[in-house]
């Protein structure tokens, strides 16, 4: 099955491609030192344009999650969870992925990232239970 890749632009071009190498990486505001994702040209907090690249430990709690029972591929194992994760790198910033646990992550359980290889080249974020 070929799955539709995300389409990296200027400034989650290198997000992407650390996600491939199986590396998270978090923009670092210049000015203020805030995290921020989804990766994008200007700072939500300061307003700042500089930003350097900093890598994240991936580790986290569960916010939320959800669990659904339609396909968005033909190949996708149903029933699908995917997860909201708040990160312990900055408690505001929430990102999401697959669930590689087993049975229902429950809402403030401390989660670890893995990643899900699709397909050659094609890497998603997936977090697991962490120890």
């Amino acid at each position: 099955m070929t799955w539709r890749q995300p389409r990296a632009d200027r400034d989650s071009a290198e997000w992407w491609a650390a996600v491939a190498r199986h590396e998270l990486l978090l923009q670092r505001c210049d000015d203020c030192a805030g995290l921020r994702w989804p990766p994008r040209a200007m700072c939500a907090g300061c307003g700042g344009f500089d930003w350097t690249w900093r890598p994240s430990a991936g580790r986290g709690t569960v916010a939320s999650w959800i669990r659904s029972h339609r396909a968005f591929a033909p190949d996708l194992p149903l029933p699908h969870v995917t997860v909201l994760v708040r990160l312990a790198d900055q408690p505001d910033l929430l990102l999401p992925g697959g669930w590689s646990g087993t049975g229902d992550p429950p809402v403030g359980r401390a989660v670890r990232l893995c990643f899900a290889d699709i397909e050659p080249g094609l890497s998603l974020l997936s977090w697991e239970a962490a120890p």
